[in-house]
């Protein structure tokens, strides 16, 4: 038998009501949701702008809003740029650098953000995390040095700060650990016999053959010979030029004096550019072929060679020439070394390897510093083989004690 209680309905208990002041807080905190996130509202530059906190906890949405908040108030709030592709703004970035910097160090920014392009290209500003700027640097660690991957990383780090994205990654970013154990290497004798005896004696040597002869006697850089000019060098008074847009910085204009070496090369050199029709003094020794660096092919092809620019690139010629003679992991850059290391080696002062050298940093002076250290203990060395078996008996120290 059933009774009334029976036919009771059941109804759940009321939520319980939220306290009033915190209702307020929510209100005064201007917090909102909408479709279960909370949004808010930020006046920037004059104009509300609706945000999402991207949060369904209010708690944690709360403390989103106030660090953002507290990023307008010291100026790091992101941008509209935010929300731009990587490629779009380092082109725009690279476009003001081109008005406030050097042509060689906007040319090395722009070689720079064609390799971080490969990856970030289509990524947005604001996407981009630190996570990504590791696996960037430990992908690129197999290939380059990690000097170079820090340069490209600087890069990429100013593209960041345009938009005002960078402040957020800075803690957690680490650039690598660049070596110390010096910035290059010099050829042991054997190796530049090798490559010099390979350069001098090959009647079909590219140009780049000839150019390691110089650079291995004058401490140029590639950049720096592929953009010399014929009025550059003067075999009469047997010196080159190196002018200020042919070189990194203001300290590698400098006048560099030919020895016998470097006058044999330079001499083929200019033999060579005049059979590719340079011949004014405008024009480049080592003129450009623009039919194999461009993409319009049809419109260069049989144009030959063109005096009025300078080759980009002998990277084929190199790699032809340490194949010969069996040099496969040198680089042309440490050409330079081996010749800064030389003049160390015979006691060059500080100022007259910079001089010789252009801009020399203070890591590599010390460097060169110990090579001159070293230079004179094993010459001092030496003289252990002059002395005779039968005029020294002891040590000074036995002698001493022999003495007292």
């Amino acid at each position: 038998m059933s009774t009334s209680l029976d036919k009771v309905a059941v109804f759940p208990a009321p939520a319980p009501q939220e306290p009033q002041d915190e209702q307020r807080k929510k209100d005064n905190d201007g917090l909102h949701k909408r479709r279960g996130i909370w949004h808010f509202k930020l006046k920037v530059a004059g104009r509300w702008k609706e945000m999402s906190t991207h949060e369904t906890s209010y708690q944690e949405a709360r403390k989103y809003r106030n660090k953002i908040v507290r990023a307008q108030e010291e100026g790091r709030l992101p941008t509209d740029r935010a929300k731009w592709t990587f490629a779009k703004a380092a082109e725009q970035w690279l476009e003001t650098r081109k008005k406030t910097v050097a042509h060689g160090t906007w040319r090395i920014d722009k070689q720079r953000v064609e390799r971080l392009r490969e990856v970030f290209a289509d990524k947005r500003l604001a996407q981009i995390t630190s996570a990504d700027i590791s696996n960037y640097q430990m992908a690129r660690l197999d290939k380059v040095s990690a000097a170079t991957i820090n340069s490209e990383t600087k890069a990429l780090r100013l593209v960041l700060k345009t938009a005002k994205v960078w402040a957020h990654l800075a803690d957690d970013f680490k650039p690598l650990r660049e070596s110390k154990e010096g910035p290059g290497r010099a050829l042991t004798p054997e190796e530049e016999k090798s490559l010099f005896d390979t350069a001098m004696n090959d009647e079909n040597a590219s140009a780049v053959y000839y150019a390691a002869i110089v650079a291995a006697n004058t401490s140029t850089r590639g950049c720096e010979l592929r953009r010399l000019k014929l009025k550059d060098v003067d075999l009469m008074n047997r010196t080159i030029t190196i002018r200020r847009e042919s070189t990194k910085t203001d300290a590698g204009c400098r006048i560099i004096p030919l020895n016998e070496n470097a006058t044999w090369a330079m001499c083929r050199l200019l033999d060579r550019a005049t059979n590719l029709k340079s011949t004014e003094p405008e024009h480049y020794l080592f003129p450009g072929f623009p039919f194999r660096r461009t993409r319009d092919t049809e419109s260069h092809k049989g144009s030959g060679y063109d005096p009025t620019t300078h080759q980009v690139s002998w990277r084929t010629g190199w790699r032809n020439l340490l194949k010969k003679a069996g040099l496969p992991h040198l680089r042309f850059h440490d050409l330079r070394h081996h010749c800064i290391t030389r003049l160390a080696e015979a006691g060059v002062a500080d100022q007259t390897l910079m001089a010789i050298a252009g801009h020399v940093s203070k890591a590599m002076l010390d460097h060169y510093s110990h090579v001159r250290l070293q230079a004179r203990r094993a010459a001092v060395a030496a003289l252990d083989n002059l002395q005779s078996p039968t005029t020294i008996t002891a040590t000074p120290h036995e002698e001493a004690e022999r003495v007292n």
